[in-house]
């Protein structure tokens, strides 16, 4: 039973979203591999995995069953090699083949358990041992030079897809991802209150181990002083070239392949805030020098992907660009991320601001994909069902004392 699908305040939102629950319907469809249906915000299908945690979070919000949230995550876990290795989307596709499933499985399975009490769906033979396997492929295949750090296959693997400048082309595997990184500890954590409630203790406390060991070294390593900023670090610095697509390494004016930074300031940086990785000092710098800064990301529609100081923020595709676009564009599931990380540094009041130029954008533009930053134009998909929803619930959650996708 979803615990919020009679909570009075969800139910006077959501008498205001029936159609917005009227075009969700259009995204359940059933996996032909498993026969199990599933929901994504995608007419076209696809089952992408940090999608998935959002839309969660809004079916969780709509009141809707946990069916959906349940079956996406076992269809992928029923996709898994033997390797651990578990395709990025289902279907998948020659590009995504590579690419492991983001690092959210975890917490959308704690998602399904603290807000529906259902437990045995993940905690059986058959799909905690795929978890645990899937976890340890991000930890130790993906950590390619062995320096603690995971890393990205391309742009396109971050799901920020045309951030080239920051993670290549496909399978150049250069970045080491501030955002990678981060959702890794929140998953380490999630998956260490999976193993608690699993009744492996021992299994749960190293997973808090790697965790904290994890976010130590994300504030070493990937923390600038000077610019009072987390970058990302280029696991293939030194090696020639910097991008097996050529073209796109021209483009990039030479840029020094030896340089172990990635200096380009993108909203990955703040991932460190929602991971509760940054120390308050790094959070002080990270709010009031790039977040409040209107040269950078304090946009007339906040926040874009990419600050606004940056060579490559353009309102305009490159033409070697993949998928959709990353730049000076605002996407509602990197504010919801950046939103819930105020709050718990203290900073509630610009929480609360943030919030509402949120869903004050959807509410003005219409349910898009994403949002141009300088004009709140809706961009990509429209009508689009998927997490950009979760834009309507901000204003319950400004209310709720208890966050529903807490991992700690």
């Amino acid at each position: 039973m979803n615990r919020l699908a009679t909570d009075p305040r969800l139910n006077a939102l959501r008498r205001g979203l029936k159609a917005e629950e009227e075009l969700m319907r259009r995204g359940v469809f059933t996996d032909a591999d498993t026969g199990r249906p599933y929901f994504t915000g995608y007419a076209y299908r696809t089952l992408y995995d940090w999608d998935q945690y959002f839309e969660s979070i809004v079916q969780v919000y709509m009141g809707w069953p946990a069916d959906y949230i349940r079956n996406g995550v076992t269809i992928f876990l029923d996709h898994q090699r033997d390797s651990g290795l578990i395709s990025r989307s289902v279907p998948s596709n020659e590009y995504h083949d590579p690419e492991h499933v983001k690092p959210f499985l975890s917490q959308i399975a704690l998602l399904v358990i603290d807000n529906y009490g259902e437990t045995d769906w993940i905690l059986n033979d058959r799909y905690f041992g795929r978890l645990h396997r899937y976890l340890d492929y991000w930890l130790e295949e993906m950590d390619g030079n062995g320096n603690g750090l995971s890393e990205w296959m391309s742009s396109p693997h971050t799901g920020m897809d045309n951030q080239h400048e920051r993670a290549g082309f496909w399978r150049d595997r250069l970045c080491e991802g501030v955002d990678l990184n981060c959702y890794l500890v929140r998953e380490c954590r999630a998956f260490a209150r999976l193993a608690d409630l699993y009744g492996q203790a021992g299994l749960a406390e190293a997973y808090r181990g790697r965790a904290d060991a994890l976010a130590e070294r994300i504030r070493a390593v990937m923390w600038d002083e000077q610019d009072g900023f987390f970058y990302d670090v280029n696991a293939r610095a030194g090696e020639q070239p910097f991008s097996r697509h050529a073209g796109w390494a021209a483009a990039m004016n030479n840029r020094q392949a030896a340089d172990p930074v990635i200096r380009v300031k993108t909203v990955a940086g703040f991932a460190a805030l929602w991971a509760r990785v940054a120390t308050p000092e790094q959070a002080r710098r990270l709010v009031h020098d790039h977040l409040l800064n209107a040269a950078e990301f304090w946009s007339p529609y906040p926040v874009p992907a990419m600050a606004r100081d940056e060579r490559w923020y353009s309102r305009d595709h490159h033409p070697a660009d993949l998928g959709c676009d990353w730049r000076a564009k605002t996407w509602i599931p990197t504010n919801y991320m950046l939103y819930h990380g105020l709050r718990w540094y203290g900073y509630r009041d610009l929480a609360s601001l943030l919030a509402q130029r949120t869903v004050d954008l959807v509410r003005r533009a219409g349910n898009c994909e994403y949002y141009d930053a300088e004009t709140g134009r809706g961009c990509g998909l429209s009508p689009f069902w998927g997490w950009s929803l979760a834009a309507y619930f901000l204003p319950f959650e400004e209310e709720a004392t208890t966050d529903i996708a807490e991992v700690l």
